[in-house]
């Protein structure tokens, strides 16, 4: 399945120049964004309001806003190098909001007015642009630097909140892929566990069939041996296969087997349509069948029919093993059986967490049931679909 990389920092993204890598060195788009956005806001609101709803009270031209933005936006980049200043720390990015913030408001609110009325001395320009009495510029001053410093305060909390977000997807991203690789080797190695396990089985047949002096049988065997590695091999680094290329590989190894007993195994295959490309975990099979071969097959010398069922129940797939070796497995202790067994719960666990269950028993005439009920990919744990 694709996994999801974890984001790239935009600052270091190659489309931007290193010009502005110096500039925003870090969260460039969401500081650009919310800078721009919050003063082009707040300049579009004032021209509305003395448009519309104070014409008398305001004497602006397009000069004064042109100037007005670019201070103020001018100021607001010195307050988000001062809060990278801050690192992680919440406490000094609120020192910071405060009083430096409160001398940053002033500070806009004076140059800002001191550039637009120069030559003129600034509390005139006000009283003037704003048709106020002079002995009320002084307030007018302080009540615009408060109103500068509440859009400041605002867009600091805007940016570190959208900071923080980012950090923590980041974060949360990155610990999903560490635990995806995780679980990945853990699937594998379990994976591993089981091939040479089954190897060792079919080449000790082999060998047992040369001692017989069955060559022809035991060159047959070698060749279904082949045939079943590369299918296996060719599907390596393929954790998730369909049910139709897992039943396959299962018939593969049947019929290695049917060479050892020919006269007593037999298999049958029951898949449903709507069941054939769904997706399980490569070789999750395998430790059943064997189970069943080895413990119902070899342990008796009537015929054993093994069958291997899959069907869609519930949303659910049902994959079943049956043998009618009529061997108990409730409380059975028997060598090799639990090992197999564990595997299979432990990468279903590893991979659909409690979604996924393997669940064993005997049926009617003690016939052995192995069933392996796995949930639909949308179920499997979200950091495989990251």
């Amino acid at each position: 399945m694709a996994s999801r990389l974890i984001p790239a920092p935009d600052n270091l993204s190659p489309k931007i120049s290193p010009f502005w890598h110096r500039i925003f060195p870090v969260n460039i788009d969401i500081a650009v964004k919310t800078i721009l956005g919050v003063w082009a806001a707040y300049m579009f609101a004032n021209i509305v309001r003395a448009t519309m709803w104070s014409p008398q009270s305001h004497n602006h031209s397009l000069e004064y806003y042109i100037i007005t933005a670019v201070i103020s936006i001018t100021v607001t980049w010195a307050l988000y190098r001062l809060l990278l200043k801050a690192g992680e720390s919440l406490t000094l990015a609120v020192i910071i909001l405060t009083v430096p913030t409160i001398f940053l408001a002033l500070a806009t609110v004076f140059v800002s007015n001191s550039l637009l009325a120069y030559p003129a001395p600034m509390l005139e320009y006000l009283s003037a642009s704003h048709n106020i009495p002079l002995e009320e510029a002084h307030t007018f001053f302080f009540d615009a630097a408060f109103t500068n410093y509440l859009i400041f305060l605002g867009w600091g909390g805007l940016y570190l909140a959208m900071a923080n977000s980012r950090n923590t997807e980041i974060a949360l991203v990155h610990s999903r892929n560490l635990e995806r690789l995780t679980r990945g080797s853990e699937i594998r190695a379990l994976r591993y566990q089981i091939s040479p396990h089954f190897l060792f089985n079919a080449l000790n047949s082999v060998s047992c069939l040369i001692m017989d002096k069955q060559n022809g049988q035991a060159e047959r065997l070698i060749d279904l041996i082949a045939d079943y590695m590369r299918s296996v091999l060719y599907y390596d680094g393929e954790d998730i296969i369909t049910v139709e290329k897992e039943v396959a590989q299962q018939i593969r190894y049947l019929e290695i087997e049917q060479v050892r007993f020919p006269s007593r195994l037999q298999f049958e295959v029951n898949i449903s349509e709507d069941a054939r490309q769904w997706k399980i975990p490569s070789l999750i099979l395998q430790p059943l069948i064997e189970n069943a071969v080895k413990h119902g097959v070899a342990q008796t010398s009537v015929p054993v029919c093994i069958t291997i069922s899959a069907t869609i129940e519930s949303g659910r797939l049902k994959l079943t093993v049956t043998n009618t070796g009529r061997v108990s497995v409730i409380g059975s202790k028997a060598k090799g059986t639990g090992t197999g067994l564990s595997n299979v719960r432990e990468r279903l666990e590893a991979l659909y967490g409690p979604a996924a269950a393997l669940i064993t028993g005997n049926g009617l005439d003690d016939v052995v049931i192995a069933t392996i009920i796995v949930p639909s990919e949308d179920q499997i744990f979200k950091d495989y679909a990251l």
